[in-house]
This record gives structure tokens, C-alpha cells and sequence, in this order.
């Protein structure tokens, strides 16, 4: 059995140690999904607390049809159609036509986004092409976009310029974009 269907199976069985574990793997992603609609990140981490409070009391209902990070995917994009939805209510009561509109198009493009199976795939061609970082790129990826750390924390850290750390950010993420380009494609010529 794998780790991800022990750790599921007990979850269902009641230890919140293993959901904990389960929500230490699909965290990022459940966080990178709803970032596509709502910018706000305060707003994000709300959200995804809530999805995985609704994965826990759900739990018994995951059939195991799709990956647990898809069915915790659908339900993180309701959580984020229910707060544009409220968002938008909320704005036209206001009457801000420009928020109102935001907000509206926000909703428009998460209704009419690609399946989530798409997302996953995206995802995970994103941690296939990390995997295969430079340690020296893999680590600035790391201490920038998962870290928190700002170009000028790094540079500071690592002695070089501020302008070279910019450079190079913008050279891995235009690697992994084709990395990520290259692999989706050839999974869909499949």
C-alpha cells in the first residue's frame, strides 16, 4: 500500500495526525490553484484552510475515482466560487461598478477554467521539472517562492548583486516554463 493511501486510509479512521500529513502534500497545491482566481493572500490561506476543514468532515464521501489532490481541488474550487460569488454580492450592495466587474470576471474565468484534471498535470510536470533544478537553482526557488524571501534577503545571504539574483530568478522561471510546456505537450500528444 503507498504512503498516500495509508496516510488516507487512516485519516478515515479518525487520526488527524495522518490528514495533517496528507495536508503538508497537497498544501502548495490547493494554495497555487486557488491563487489563480483570488490574489489576495490572506483571502488564499483562508480558503484552502477551509478546503481541507471540508476534505477532513468529507473524508468518508472520497471514493478514490480521482487522486485525493483532484477531488481536493474541486472542492477548493467551490470555496473560491462561493467567495467571488459572496465578494460580488457584497460589491454590488456597495455599488462599485468596477469591483463589481472584477469581481464578476474573476468568477467568469473560475467557472470557465480548465478542468482540474489540466491543473494536476501542470502541477505535476511543475514538480517534476523543480526535481530537476541545479541545486543552486532548485535552493534560490526554494528560498524566494517558498521561503518568502525577497531578492535583496538573498543577495544579502549569498553576496551577490540584488540585479544578479533578479536575473537569474527570471532565467529558472523561464526554464521551467518551457520545462513545464515540454511535458504537458508531450502528455497530450499521448
Amino acid at each position: 500500500m503507498s504512503d498516500l493511501r495509508r496516510l488516507i486510509a487512516q485519516a478515515r479512521e479518525g487520526s488527524a495526525e495522518a490528514y495533517c500529513a496528507l495536508v503538508r502534500v497537497y498544501q502548495a497545491r490547493v494554495r497555487t490553484y486557488i491563487g489563480r482566481f483570488i490574489r489576495d493572500a490572506n483571502v488564499v490561506d483562508d480558503l484552502a484552510q477551509n478546503t481541507f476543514l471540508s476534505g477532513y468532515r468529507k473524508l468518508d464521501s472520497y471514493r478514490g475515482d480521482a487522486s485525493l489532490g483532484t477531488w481536493l481541488l474541486a472542492i477548493a474550487r467551490n470555496e473560491a466560487l462561493m467567495y467571488l460569488r459572496d465578494e460580488r454580492l457584497r460589491r454590488d450592495r456597495e455599488g462599485s461598478g468596477l469591483s463589481s466587474w472584477l469581481a464578476r470576471s474573476a468568477r467568469e474565468r473560475a467557472v470557465a477554467d480548465e478542468p482540474v484534471a489540466s491543473h494536476e498535470s501542470e502541477l505535476a510536470a511543475l514538480e517534476e521539472c523543480l526535481d530537476g533544478l541545479h541545486e543552486h537553482s532548485a535552493r534560490l526557488v526554494r528560498e524566494f517562492y517558498f521561503e518568502g524571501r525577497t531578492a535583496r534577503e538573498i543577495s544579502e545571504l549569498s553576496g551577490k548583486k540584488e540585479v544578479s539574483v533578479w536575473v537569474t530568478i527570471m532565467r529558472i522561471r523561464r526554464a521551467l516554463r518551457e520545462c513545464i510546456e515540454a511535458r504537458t505537450s508531450a502528455l497530450k500528444a499521448l
